[in-house]
């Protein structure tokens, strides 16, 4: 029996064997491999000859490892292969099929392509079937790694009339036309699919719902239109069920040079496959609508960006040695002294948006962070920090004057939660020069809309940045989490210390605008007596405000005003002041803009991690930018026209300018290498 079930088997074998070399004709049709550095190409044909008005044939990429060419849409960089057959024969037309690409970055720009070995169907339209063909392309593409290299290849095959047999390519062919996009979606499990596009405040949103019988899974949806658009990412919501999927994708409006245009829309899943073409016209949609129905999105932001502002360097030592001065206390007196500081950092944020509101009734500039370009003001927060500078060194112990916590509403004598409160309004002192991520959306919101919603904007920011002090409020359990009492509070004091020292240098390079060094040897030394005073409790409080009001009379002393300087001493960035970014890009020039001033927290950081890396500074000189820089630090009324066009309150401000978009293109305030490469892109 064992014996017959192998006969059989055997037989099963060698008719397999022999219906696959019979059943094709083992016929290749195929022109010689055009070989370019990295890459060839060739035309292969399924059939040895054909009889029909179109043909399928397919142009067979390989690339070398790593090596990629591009979509017909590429993103950032590249173009797609282009290719002309004027020179062949009985040919009307050639269309290219795209199949389904990836995304991939090269040189820090994101695009849509293909890697290793990819096979575009062609579909050739003749002029007589009973004519043979005489193909004579030439072929254009760009394949890209750590540089681009542009290929060209001339490729030649000769298609018979008349009915042809199967090749070799057959079953290739056929593969990859199978997952090719069918036009007609009523083939497709897609039971409703919409599209628009909306301008408003300076974005186009392309907007796309899509129903099916079936669901979702792990969709991709790829655009091609006339304008060349980047690769963005999609914004996707989900029914609960997976059948309707809305996307929403947002773009520069500058990139769109006309409100009606044609689209192609590729979509992509594991159970759907399908390409809608379609005209479409951008809608414009009034921003005062937009803002009120996206009210909570908003408020959302502000508490988001609010909550970010308590890891900035000033004020993450305030609420590190809030958490210190509760170790060991009660869970009722932790909940109260809490509380009455989330009090201070909401009340505080009030009088902000009081103080704005007002300076906007009477039509006076206003922006975040304004108060910083004031001397008096920054030499107040210098004397303050610095009091709590020598406080973590352990030479003084701060208590509020008797007046402020004999209060009995302030606790019955005891200046405990006095001094909680005006904590919490420290903080957001300390906050305020500071462009935190989604505080510019927040901050242009309040700045640009009635009373109420700014009113609104700054309590949610301040409920933002009180979230951490509320947490514990509610769970005053976590503090135990924190280790007991020990040396390790002592040094992690010292740890605060160090970083209340960066605040006050950074505040005294500020100041170095206003004034010379002589001012900062007097800080100093004014800070050492200030120190000895406390430390050997010497007529304090008449000693102490002696000083300091000498202190505060120095801006007015001829030798201590600084002589007026270069405001750039780089030979790369050009004076703001004295250029006009129009002339230049007449010229055909390419300009980045930095408006920055010594105060704003986000722009140094932007400086040391992205504008002056060697790579961004070495991108700029071989693309020959020119770069402008714009200082802030004091007040300058054309620098806040500027802004004001943008309908930007706060810095950083970064974009690009060129002859192609005269109005530039604004970046994130939080920028990167990666946002550099394409945003440059776009704008060449």
């Amino acid at each position: 029996m064992d014996k017959v079930i192998k006969v059989i088997n055997l037989l099963k074998i060698a008719i397999i064997f022999a219906f696959a070399i019979f059943s094709t004709a083992g016929y290749s049709l195929s022109s010689d491999w055009a070989i370019s550095e990295k890459s060839k190409v060739r035309l292969i044909s399924p059939m040895s000859s054909s009889n029909n008005n179109q043909l399928i044939l397919a142009l067979e990429y390989e690339l070398e490892d790593e090596w990629k060419t591009y979509w017909k849409s590429p993103g950032g960089g590249g173009f797609p292969q282009k290719i002309i057959w004027n020179n062949s024969s009985n040919v009307k037309n050639i269309k290219i099929l795209w199949p389904e690409p990836i995304e991939f970055e090269i040189l820090g720009l994101k695009s849509i392509g293909y890697k290793d070995k990819v096979i575009f169907p062609l579909i050739v339209d003749l002029e007589d079937n009973q004519k043979q063909t005489n193909l004579n392309l030439n072929i254009n593409y760009l394949v890209c790694k750590d540089v681009c290299i542009p290929g060209s290849a001339d490729i030649f095959l000769n298609i018979p009339s008349g009915d042809g047999e199967y090749t070799d390519y057959f079953f290739e062919i056929e593969k990859v036309l199978s997952t090719t996009l069918n036009n007609n979606i009523d083939f497709t499990p897609i039971s409703n699919f919409s599209f628009k596009a909306i301008e408003n405040n300076n974005s186009v949103i392309f907007d796309i719902e899509i129903s099916t019988t079936s669901f979702f899974d792990d969709p991709k949806i790829f655009i091609h239109t006339p304008f060349g658009l980047p690769v963005v990412e999609p914004i996707n919501n989900y029914s609960l069920n997976f059948q309707k999927l809305n996307t929403s994708l947002y773009y520069s409006a500058d990139q769109f040079n006309e409100k009606k245009f044609p689209i192609e829309i590729f979509f992509y899943d594991n159970n759907h496959s399908f390409k809608v073409e379609k005209s479409v016209e951008i809608e414009n949609v009034d921003k005062n609508i937009s803002i009120n129905t996206s009210l909570i999105y908003l408020l959302l932001i502000s508490i988001l960006g609010g909550f970010i502002l308590n890891l900035m360097p000033c004020v993450f030592p305030v609420l590190s040695l809030k958490l210190l001065s509760v170790i060991n206390t009660e869970d009722k007196k932790i909940k109260s002294s809490f509380f009455i500081t989330v009090l201070g950092i909401i009340s505080s944020f009030l009088i902000l948006g009081a103080f704005f509101a007002i300076l906007k009734q009477i039509n006076i500039s206003i922006s975040w962070g304004m108060q910083f370009q004031e001397p008096y003001f920054l030499m107040f927060i210098l004397i303050i920090i610095s009091m709590f500078f020598l406080n973590t060194l352990g030479l003084i112990q701060i208590n509020l004057p008797s007046f402020l916590y004999s209060s009995k509403i302030l606790n019955s004598g005891n200046n405990f939660y006095t001094k909680n409160f005006f904590n919490g309004f420290f903080a957001t002192l300390l906050a305020t020069p500071c462009s935190a991520p989604y505080l510019g959306t927040a901050v242009t919101a309040a700045f640009t809309q009635s009373t109420t919603y700014l009113f609104l904007i700054f309590c949610f920011m301040g409920i933002g940045m009180s979230l951490p002090y509320l947490i514990v409020a509610f769970f005053p359990g976590l503090i135990s989490f924190l280790p007991r009492s020990g040396k390790w509070m002592i040094y992690f004091k010292y740890f605060l210390t160090i970083l209340l020292f960066i605040t006050i240098v950074w505040l005294l390079s500020i100041l170095n605008n206003y004034f010379n060094y002589f001012f900062i040897v007097t800080f100093t030394v004014l800070l050492i007596l200030i120190s000895a005073i406390l430390k050997f409790r010497i007529y304090q409080i008449p000693l102490i405000i002696s000083l300091i009001s000498i202190f505060f009379l120095t801006p007015y002393l001829n030798s201590f005003q600084k002589i007026n300087e270069e405001n750039y001493k780089s030979n790369n960035w050009l004076d703001f002041n004295s250029k006009s970014i129009p002339e230049i890009i007449a010229n055909n020039e390419i300009v980045f803009l930095d408006i920055t001033a010594d105060w704003c927290i986000t722009c140094k950081f932007n400086k040391i991690n992205v504008l002056n890396s060697k790579t961004v500074s070495d991108f700029f000189d071989s693309q020959e930018v020119t770069l402008i820089k714009a200082d802030w630090t004091q007040p300058n009324e054309k620098i806040n026209k500027f802004l004001k066009k943008y309908n930007k309150f706060g810095i950083p401000f970064n974009a690009f300018y060129s002859s192609k978009f005269p109005k530039g293109i604004v970046m994130n305030e939080i920028l990167t290498e990666k946002q550099i490469f394409e945003t440059y892109n776009k704008v060449k």
